[in-house]
């Protein structure tokens, strides 16, 4: 009990001042305990026994409070001008929302906004077009897909046409454009070319009903068209002297050389000979 008091004693020896607010002394001057915690006279003289934690915890917090305001003192001195006097904070914050209308005006009138708007625009502008060109490119190739399949499985072709498919559709296939997956026929002037059929009138004519009417109009078409009633080695008449009577069969046709096939296709288009199934 003797050595506890004499701890409180060392750590709090202002308590001692005869007079004032402090430890209870006994008559031979040492601190008075209860219960093994000193007693503590307020300056009402109100005892109060004191237990060592509780002047640990207080400690503590006197520590905290301290260090608290070393730090408040510090981040108030950043607002202090050169002369050492506080700025006033209503001033200040209003100094700076000056200055950051002054920097906006400022990227405003030197155009530096503007130019950010131009960069974003044509990056943006330039991954568009790119993305367009990729769609259109990738419909491009459906689209020649669809109209080859259609030329391929024309029947007009197999039974009417005397020359190659291929050189067929490189000469025809450009009155023919795919709109929405559908085969649309036009004419030399850029219309469309109607359906003649009752089931269809009025609507854009199919391709074997197309190629017919394009054929007809066509300044070669004798050169093209298969006679009629061919059997390979003559004319039975009525297809226009096509040929000349002369005729190849197809699959003799594709047994030549290339440089046969070239010259037999410029005669086919001359109207000299007829390349028939």
């Amino acid at each position: 009990m003797i050595a506890a008091a004499a701890t409180f004693a060392n750590l709090y020896p202002i308590a001692f001042d005869t007079g004032k607010a402090g430890w209870k002394l006994d008559k031979d001057g040492k601190i008075e305990m209860r219960d093994g915690n000193p007693i503590y006279l307020d300056s009402s003289g109100n005892e109060t026994a004191i237990e060592g934690g509780t002047i640990s915890r207080l400690n503590a917090e006197a520590k905290n409070h301290r260090e608290a305001k070393e730090r408040a003192e510090a981040d108030l001195n950043k607002f202090k001008d050169a002369a050492g006097k506080l700025i006033d904070p209503t001033t200040a914050l209003k100094a700076i929302e000056t200055v950051g209308k002054l920097d906006a005006k400022k990227l405003i009138d030197s155009g530096e906004v503007d130019k950010l708007k131009e960069q974003i625009k044509g990056e943006l502008t330039a991954q568009l077009t790119e993305k367009d060109n990729k769609i259109k490119e990738q419909a491009g190739v459906i689209d020649t897909m669809t109209l080859n399949a259609a030329f391929s499985s024309s029947k007009f072709i197999q039974d009417r046409i005397a020359v190659p498919a291929d050189m067929f559709r490189s000469t025809f296939s450009k009155h023919f454009k795919v709109e929405d997956g559908k085969v649309v026929p036009y004419g030399a002037d850029g219309n469309k070319i109607l359906s003649s059929n009752p089931n269809n009138f009025g609507n854009p004519a199919d391709l074997d009903e197309a190629l017919e009417k394009i054929v007809d109009t066509y300044a070669g078409k004798d050169a093209i068209l298969k006679a009629p009633n061919a059997s390979g080695s003559g004319n039975g008449g009525g297809g226009g002297g096509r040929g000349n009577g002369r005729f190849i069969k197809r699959a003799d046709f594709e047994k030549l050389s290339p440089a046969e096939q070239s010259s037999t296709s410029q005669q086919a288009a001359k109207g000299e000979i007829s390349i028939v199934d």
